[in-house]
């Protein structure tokens, strides 16, 4: 059985699950620090993105948590993810070069 409708979703919700889902934030700055070109943090960012909604997906569908369903909430929270996820990976990238990583 999948999650269920639901008419009205916050945006304050929408926003946070966006923002500090941890799946965006461990991805993307993950694959932000493998990144060897500027270039390659929007895929990354895309990376955590995608992450995200999928982690979001899943915890829906098992109902582990109050997350918000997927039917008005997926596209909104893609959106924020893919900005937060860039930003995320950015400082992935930033953090790779004040640590001595490979460049």
């Amino acid at each position: 059985m999948g999650p269920d409708f639901q008419p009205d979703v916050p945006l304050g919700e929408v926003l946070l699950y966006g923002i500090f889902n941890p799946a965006t934030i461990i991805v993307a700055y993950l694959l932000g620090q493998r990144a060897d070109d500027k270039a390659k943090i929007l895929i990354a960012g895309f990376g955590g993105a995608v992450a995200g909604a999928a982690l979001l997906y899943i915890v829906t569908l098992l109902r582990i948590w109050d997350a918000p369903t997927l039917g008005r909430a997926v596209a909104g929270v893609f959106i924020v993810s893919l900005i937060a996820g860039f930003i995320y990976a950015a400082i992935g990238f930033a953090m790779k070069g004040r640590a001595g990583g490979r460049k």
